[in-house]
């Protein structure tokens, strides 16, 4: 199929919003690889240089998570079999293990976190505003205090209540799906 330039560019500039998305994700994976994070910063450059080499290759309406990370795979087991050190180099079964392990985690992540936004949704305003307060905006405990007239040692065992809840919630959500 032809694309004309502003098609390809506006295509261009998708994908890599995607990619960039996704690097603190692709840079895990591949540290539980490698487990070594400057190598894996190495590593994710070349994962990055084969994702827009092969953009052409990604279907829309797949997982990209799935197809970036089979080739940040591939990327660490090149890398694994091609560096020159005296240490044992895992074998390719080895790092297949430990990729299915890195997938499942990276699963199990993702409906925690999915569970996490039900979780926060349930919960009261003034529990979410106190919640949005303290840690997307990092105010302090003693912020807070001033702002709202309860003790730090009050905030701290809301904290406390509202992380317990949500950890319960969490549990609740994540067995029931």
């Amino acid at each position: 199929m032809w694309y004309s330039d502003f098609e390809m560019e506006h295509s261009l500039h998708e994908f890599t919003e995607l990619m960039t998305g996704h690097q603190q994700r692709l840079y895990r994976y591949i540290v539980s690889l490698v487990g070594d994070a400057d190598a894996a910063w190495d590593v994710l450059q070349e994962t990055n240089r084969v994702l827009l080499e092969k953009r052409g290759e990604f279907e829309a309406d797949t997982h990209f998570v799935n197809w970036a990370l089979t080739i940040a795979q591939f990327q660490t087991m090149a890398w694994l079999r091609n560096r020159n050190r005296d240490r044992l180099i895992p074998t390719s079964e080895i790092v297949e293990l430990l990729a299915d392990d890195a997938r499942r985690m990276n699963s199990e992540s993702d409906r925690k976190i999915q569970a996490l936004k039900v979780c926060l949704e349930r919960l009261p305003v003034e529990q979410k505003e106190y919640l949005n307060r303290r840690y997307a905006r990092s105010e302090t405990l003693s912020e807070l205090a001033e702002r709202t007239g309860r003790s730090t040692n009050a905030l701290k065992q809301l904290f406390f209540r509202l992380r317990m809840k949500l950890i319960e919630c969490i549990n609740y959500q994540t067995k029931t799906e």
